[in-house]
């Protein structure tokens, strides 16, 4: 695929513009005209294309495969492809504020980078003309909005201790596990079975994020200070 014409379709958002960057480090020329590109990708366009990539809910589904977006952390700011609560609880945590929304509600988050990552593998990949249906991306732990909004007030907390000069030693070596029980059951994971086994088929090891859960968090914290 190196060197050939991609088209990318649809708004030019956080996501669209990852994606673009992406496949141009990767060697392949971006065009809006679809006639002369080997493949079209839509980004949550209702047009005819090779690649549909969604987020949850949408409607649209005119794409040969068509990926759903579940969940996903974008440092630089809330949109259609995340849950809105997390970037909720940043802006009440800023304010000393403790409202936790839903504390039940499960989230399974993922990484912006590693969904386009993994997007990437199988658009470039030799097999991917030959790729149809419908697929997820999410993260394969399940998060309760208690947890994110915990963590979330523990890196704030840890930063704002910094900048003010008022850690402790026990601030310093108190750093709480993010591992935690979270009842699946409040919601099923989506289905990664197909991800998987495309990701596989592009030759890599599957879906595997690589993005820690604190990582993204202390992304978004830092771009939303």
């Amino acid at each position: 695929m190196m060197g050939q014409d991609i088209c990318i379709r649809g708004s030019k958002d956080f996501f669209y513009l990852a994606l673009e960057d992406r496949l141009k480090r990767s060697g392949i020329n971006i065009t809006t005209n679809s006639k002369n590109a080997s493949t079209t990708i839509g980004i949550d366009t209702n047009d005819e294309v090779d690649l549909l990539i969604i987020p949850k809910g949408s409607k649209n589904n005119n794409g040969r495969l068509v990926i759903i977006i579940h969940d996903l952390i974008i440092p630089t700011g809330y949109s259609k492809w995340s849950p809105k609560d997390i970037y909720l609880f940043v802006e009440q945590i800023k304010n000393n504020e403790i409202n936790i929304v839903d504390k039940s509600k499960i989230h399974y988050l993922v990484h912006i980078r590693d969904a386009i990552e993994a997007i990437s593998m199988i658009v470039l990949s030799n097999n991917f003309h030959d790729s149809r249906g419908t697929m997820n991306i999410c993260g394969r732990r399940a998060w309760s909005n208690e947890s994110i909004f915990n963590e979330i007030k523990m890196l704030w907390t840890r930063f704002h201790n910094s900048i003010n000069y008022a850690h402790t030693t026990e601030s310093l070596s108190k750093i709480p596990s993010i591992i935690k029980e979270n009842n699946r059951k409040n919601r099923e994971r989506p289905n990664l079975d197909s991800l998987n086994k495309e990701l596989i088929r592009a030759g890599g090891d599957g879906w595997h994020p690589l993005t820690p859960l604190r990582t993204g968090l202390m992304e978004l914290l830092a771009q939303n200070l």
